[in-house]
């Protein structure tokens, strides 16, 4: 029952951890720019996306707004992913934390 149950493990987690690799290859570029957007607070007719890469976790790609470039990734794979976490290349701000709310606030975020 032991090697069973450890089998099963390894099977599950040797599927699994190839995810990110696969759904950056079955995803198109509109979807990841939705993604992008939403990070950034703007529309996804506004972003345009290179150098998409892919590891085991997650998918990392760069995001184009405003002529400024982001650095961005999001994790999972296929069937559940994470929404976007997206960075400024330039050290300035993103644009989506010029919008600061009572939450931001408490959090000493802006």
């Amino acid at each position: 029952m032991k090697h069973t149950k450890y089998t099963l493990f390894l099977l599950m987690t040797g599927i699994l951890s190839g995810c990110s690799v696969i759904d950056n290859n079955t995803r198109d570029n509109t979807s990841i720019q939705r993604k992008a957007a939403f990070a950034l607070g703007t529309s996804a007719d506004k972003i345009r996306i290179e150098n998409r890469t892919a590891d085991l976790m997650k998918v990392e790609f760069d995001a184009i707004y405003k002529g400024r470039r982001f650095q961005c990734y999001y994790t999972g794979g296929v069937l559940v992913t994470s929404d976007a976490i997206c960075s400024a290349t330039d050290g300035k701000r993103t644009p989506s934390s010029a919008n600061c709310n009572a939450l931001l606030k408490a959090a000493g975020k802006c």
